[in-house]
């Protein structure tokens, strides 16, 4: 998932961050162009500065799936909190974990992933209809590859 996002130490910089879904890893572009990234402890960017210098942006992840980047001591947040309900109708995948256990523990959290994702991106009545065909779709999927593994077991 990608993030566009401004920080207070760089405020004539666009800066984007992009995180992958399935290992995890990020990578930030200031201004379109790749940040290199130390191989010290906490594998931080390096973000050159106008005068010739280096800060370094230790990527963290929130509660909420976002990737923060943590700057000598202080978090910045690179996508908006969302609000309660959008959090509830948003996290309604997981409860595919009572039914399905692993499988549906699986699926929940790829849903919910995607649910708050399109929040971030745009809060308007369609992302509303898009979070709910998503939830639609995980318990679907859920259902369908349940079958399918006890057509193959039996």
């Amino acid at each position: 998932m990608k993030y566009k996002f401004q920080l207070p130490n760089f405020p004539n910089s666009i800066f984007e961050i992009e995180k992958s879904i399935w290992t995890g890893k990020s990578k930030l572009h200031k201004d379109n162009v790749l940040v290199e990234r130390s191989k010290e402890k906490g594998k931080p960017f390096l973000i050159p500065t106008d005068s010739g210098q280096v800060v370094k942006a230790y990527p963290r992840s929130a509660s909420d799936f976002t990737p923060t980047l943590e700057i000598d001591g202080v978090k910045h947040h690179v996508a908006s909190k969302l609000e309660w309900f959008q959090y509830v109708l948003g996290g309604l995948p997981m409860l595919l974990v009572i039914v399905g256990g692993a499988l549906g523990a699986l699926i929940g959290m790829l849903g919910v992933y995607i649910s708050y994702d399109i929040f971030r991106q745009n809060s308007s009545t369609l992302s509303y209809l898009k979070v709910v065909g998503v939830i639609v779709a995980s318990y679907f999927v859920y259902f369908v590859v349940a079958i399918l593994i006890t057509m193959l077991i039996q």
